[in-house]
């Protein structure tokens, strides 16, 4: 009898436990007088046993915004394996040279020179005939199905096995020592064609880069004010153009004789490497993680569902074609979570790194992928604590406590990630924020509101 009666009031006690857990999440959300237009969905989960401590509207598919990127990344990696380089190298073969690009998104023109120096002290030219570059390995087309060019553009350039100095130019604009007039400095071999529209005021700097869609692809219009010199950093159109004028000026600096132009052609089985650049993907993880860049992230995708595609023998929609496609990319993403016994239903993507409106997940999914992923890979080395990265500023009372991913779209927020308790209890949590009515900042001192809901559980 007592021992019943000690059960009950444990049940009671863990109860009210409960209740008042929830009552805290309600409380912050009913401050928040959202409207119909609004959705906020939670789940928060013990790490190590997947009992749920909370949750709300858990199974709602919501668009995830960035924090797609952790899970992508996962994927990838695992296909990829931890130890994976995106090389860019040159072979020999039959008196030809082969540049094998590697789709590395952080090579930049100091590493080609490296890679160019190395190869000229591996080779004797005399006896080469022709170059070849080998761009198989990712597919050239440029965004992922979801992306509308004119609501991005100029934040990145079109995604490509092209990659140099993430594929922009820095052009400088200084205005005359009596201030009527401007001059626009293109110091790069890539050229961009503007329309100056910029009135010269004495106010801050408001420069728009407006790009032409229906008319010549290199025009840009520059609009709004400018009052002092500054520069801009702009994504090309060409890829392929800049990284070989980029190649061709690397041949020039060190004095390489090859005058032909360059071919395309697959690198042959069984030719030589003699120079190579590379850089990790535990390098690549810092910019896609930590500082969600969206480039990054859907070049890493596509590379590896190239392998993906290689390793299950699938071949490319065209002959000549990369199988290294977005396409590719989302089926290995598919294949992985389904192994792991994720039901796929609760989520749908179309790129890697979620900008696309298209993708849609339940936070109850990306919970149980995160206990998942925490048990598989080391969460902390690749996700951002309180006061870094894309949480700078954010969080500071919980640095080291809280590693997460975040999410914006305009009208949305999300956070994903780990984070230990004020009871040192280990959970896992994903939380949307959907409200078209509420302004960003708004949108992140709730999600912060949320955050610290949990650390009280």
């Amino acid at each position: 009898m007592f021992k019943k009666l000690i059960s009950i009031l444990l049940f009671i006690f863990l109860f009210s436990l409960n209740q008042a857990f929830a009552s805290g999440f309600s409380s912050v959300i009913s401050e928040q007088d959202l409207n119909r237009s609004s959705s906020v969905a939670i789940v928060v989960k013990d790490l190590n046993t997947s009992k749920t401590l909370y949750e709300k509207n858990e199974n709602k598919m919501l668009n995830t915004a960035s924090t797609l990127k952790l899970f992508t990344f996962a994927a990838a990696l695992d296909t990829l394996g931890q130890d994976y380089k995106f090389e860019t190298a040159f072979y020999a073969y039959g008196g030809n040279l082969y540049l094998k690009l590697g789709a590395d998104p952080l090579l930049g023109r100091d590493d080609l020179y490296e890679l160019v120096s190395k190869l000229k002290q591996s080779v004797n030219f005399k006896a080469i005939k022709y170059i070849y570059i080998d761009d198989k390995v990712i597919s050239q087309k440029p965004y992922p199905d979801g992306w509308c060019v004119d609501d991005y553009w100029p934040n990145f350039a079109p995604i490509s096995p092209y990659i140099i100095d993430r594929n922009t130019v820095k052009i400088r604009l200084i205005l005359s020592p009596n201030r009527d007039s401007l001059n626009i400095v293109q110091q790069d071999r890539y050229r961009f064609t503007f329309i100056n529209q910029l009135n010269i005021t004495k106010d801050e700097n408001d420069i728009d880069v407006i790009k032409d869609y229906s008319g010549m692809q290199n025009v840009l219009a520059l609009q709004g004010k400018i009052s002092d010199d500054t520069d801009l950093e702009l994504p090309v159109i060409n890829p392929k153009y800049l990284f070989i004028s980029r190649l061709e000026d690397a041949f020039g600096k060190y004095s390489i004789p090859y005058s032909d132009k360059f071919y395309f052609k697959e690198t042959p089985q069984g030719a030589k490497k003699v120079a190579s650049v590379s850089h990790s993907i535990d390098e690549i993880s810092v910019p896609m993680l930590k500082y969600s860049d969206n480039f990054v992230s859907e070049v890493l995708f596509r590379v590896a569902g190239n392998k993906y595609a290689k390793n299950n023998n699938i071949k490319p929609d065209s002959p000549g074609q990369s199988v290294g496609t977005t396409k590719n990319a989302v089926a290995m993403f598919n294949s992985y979570y389904a192994k792991a016994g994720l039901d796929m239903k609760d989520i749908k993507i179309v790129d890697g790194s979620g900008v696309s409106r298209y993708n849609a997940a339940s936070p109850n999914w990306l919970c149980d992928a995160i206990i998942y992923l925490n048990k598989k890979i080391e969460l902390k080395k690749y996700l951002e604590t309180a006061d870094e990265g894309t949480l700078k500023k954010r969080l500071r009372y919980l640095k080291n406590n809280i590693y997460a991913k975040t999410g914006t779209h305009k009208g949305l927020s999300a956070l994903s990630g780990i984070m230990k308790t004020r009871k040192n209890k280990d959970v896992a949590f994903s939380i949307i924020i959907q409200s078209f009515s509420m302004p960003q900042g708004g949108l992140k001192a709730f999600e912060d509101d949320l955050v610290d809901c949990i650390f009280s559980l």
